[in-house]
């Protein structure tokens, strides 16, 4: 039986294999249930059988090899991409990811492996090619949506977190400065006040280059302050 065939056969099977293994090694699958474990893996497979069933030329092959094949789902998010978005939001890290990957490649091979007895060789290795071709398109796909919103997650947090130090900032800073504008400190503590002052202004630089750094990773306009300079 050729592999796009078994493969639409016996997906409830091979989803099964596959979630035993996420159950056992994928500690982030441990909490969920049986809906949110499997979800879009049978539209995986079935984009995998797709793939196996359609006619590639030498070209559109080495393209796929880099990283440059046709998205799965066009201009709209693909399977694999969905399903990067729901374990980011799952908890799952880039190496849980990639070991369901792994799994769904097992099991397809684990159970198509009775089959070849039944097949001559050189039937078997073309699909066994075009199978790991697509089994890299789908994990290429799924992991640069999870690098995305793991990078972006990152960006916000960074950028809240910064954003926030500007109130403490500016409470030291003022503070400093009515300090120093009562008259009534003596050139020690006047010295120590504007060290206070001086340094609250410095941080308050960095914490504005930090945030325009953040909303550069998030793709937003980075705020330019055009200056005189002698070219």
């Amino acid at each position: 039986m050729e592999l796009a065939a078994f493969i639409r056969s016996n997906e409830e099977v091979i989803v099964a294999e596959w979630e035993a293994f996420a159950h056992t090694n994928v500690p982030s699958a441990a909490h969920m249930d049986r809906s949110a474990l499997r979800d879009h893996i049978i539209g995986l497979l079935r984009f995998i059988a797709d793939d196996l069933e359609t006619s590639e030329t030498e070209r559109e092959r080495s393209e796929k090899a880099k990283g440059r094949g046709p998205k799965e789902g066009g201009a709209h998010d693909s399977a694999a991409e969905t399903h990067a978005a729901l374990r980011f939001t799952g908890g799952f890290d880039t190496i849980e990811m990639i070991s369901e990957f792994r799994a769904l490649r097992a099991s397809v091979i684990k159970l198509w492996r009775a089959e070849w007895a039944k097949a001559d060789a050189a039937d078997i290795l073309p699909d066994l090619l075009r199978f790991n071709e697509a089994i890299d398109q789908v994990m290429t796909e799924s992991l640069g949506r999870f690098t995305q919103k793991l990078t972006r997650s990152g960006s916000l947090f960074v950028g809240t977190l910064v954003h926030d130090f500007r109130s403490p900032l500016a409470a030291v800073h003022n503070s400093a400065q009515a300090l120093l504008a009562t008259r009534n400190l003596d050139d020690e503590q006047v010295n120590l006040v504007s060290h206070i002052e001086t340094s609250a202004s410095l941080v308050n630089r960095l914490v504005s280059d930090l945030i325009d750094a953040v909303r550069t990773l998030l793709h937003e306009d980075s705020p330019i302050a055009p200056a005189p300079m002698d070219v």
